[in-house]
């Protein structure tokens, strides 16, 4: 790599660095994502709506790229100016002009090839300020780029394999002092199209009476083909306000957590069944995790009061005991200076 091209490379990382999040904050695609499904020799048609947040006219160009899964946290690898696969397939205008809080409708399609591998295919339609062939004049491209997601399934004979790998808290922790508990479970995909897994963990106490339901994969997350995701899921009840400071102090710590541990009760040993079905076929996976929370900020408060409430009580009945005699000998006693006729 020459040093003219590191340098243009570090000059663009920069500028992005300053300009990208602004940029692309101007810029809204919806939807974000498209899952579709087609035969081989089909073309798969939907719409796309732009709509400009900014403040004056922009033209925004289109632009295709493949995408894979990179590492385990459900991020996408981007092949862009891609020479086969959906990226090549895909179809759309080159430019469109869209005016200050437009939303502006655009059509695209997929031709699926006779010859296309029966399957997922993953790609991206890009959508940005600079038009695709300006690194090709070998000038320097700063563009802000919005995708849409596109998870193409093409009919035909699928290899479905994977499974569930693992489930559990994270770190493998036992022992919670409050909620929230946070779990992780591990999916691997060695199939030939997505897997989208579906289900609940069902939460019991150590009397086995049912706590709570959550979501297994609330985000719609997919598994790409030969790779594995890991998906975590949060228990809690309460979530603390973000503009909500905490106390000052040791003392005021304490205090907030007592409270947090209050809004957020929880008690002994808990267990947590994973659930899920995923593939065509509806295949199930289930694993158990246990765990123990034990407010104990909160017992402390808890035994502080109760002790209170009985030394205070013990001497509220001792005066009233007190006050019920002396009412009584008071009026036990006869009158000492009485006339007698």
């Amino acid at each position: 790599m020459s040093k003219k091209l590191i340098l243009r490379l570090l000059i663009l990382v920069f500028v992005l660095a300053l300009g990208g999040i602004s940029k692309s904050q101007a810029m809204t695609i919806t939807p974000v994502r498209y899952e579709l499904s087609g035969n081989k020799g089909d073309t798969v048609s939907k719409e796309i709506t732009l709509i400009n947040d900014d403040d004056a006219p922009v033209v925004y160009y289109s632009s295709f790229a493949n995408f894979e899964a990179q590492g385990e946290s459900g991020s996408a690898a981007f092949i862009e100016r891609p020479t086969e696969g959906i990226g090549t397939w895909m179809r759309t205008e080159r430019s469109v002009t869209v005016y200050p809080g437009e939303q502006k409708t655009i059509d695209f399609s997929i031709d699926i090839p006779n010859d296309a591998e029966s399957g997922g295919h993953f790609g991206v339609i890009f959508w940005g300020t600079s038009p695709e062939d300006v690194e090709d004049n070998k000038q320097l491209a700063v563009s802000a780029k919005t995708g849409l997601i596109v998870l193409l399934s093409v009919n035909g004979d699928v290899k479905e394999a994977g499974g569930l790998i693992e489930f559990d808290t994270k770190d493998s922790k036992f022992w919670y002092n409050t909620l929230p508990v946070n779990f992780y479970y591990r999916f691997r995909n060695d199939g030939g199209d997505r897997i989208k897994p579906e289900g609940k963990i069902k939460i019991k106490s150590f009397l086995f009476i049912p706590v709570k339901k959550i979501d297994a994969n609330p985000m719609d997350g997919n598994i790409l083909p030969n790779s594995t995701r890991k998906f975590s899921i949060d228990w809690v009840k309460y979530t603390r306000p973000k503009d909500n400071e905490p106390r000052e102090g040791l003392v005021g710590l304490f205090f907030d957590k007592v409270v947090y541990q209050w809004k957020n009760f929880a008690l002994g040993i808990y267990s947590a069944k994973l659930d899920i079905a995923y593939g065509t076929q509806n295949e199930k996976a289930e694993k158990v995790a246990y765990f123990f929370v034990f407010p104990w900020q909160l017992f402390i408060c808890l035994i502080i009061i109760i002790i209170i409430i009985f030394i205070g009580g013990k001497k509220l009945i001792k005066k009233y005991n007190s006050y019920i005699i002396n009412k009584a000998h008071s009026q036990m006693q006869l009158p000492t200076n009485e006339n007698h006729v």
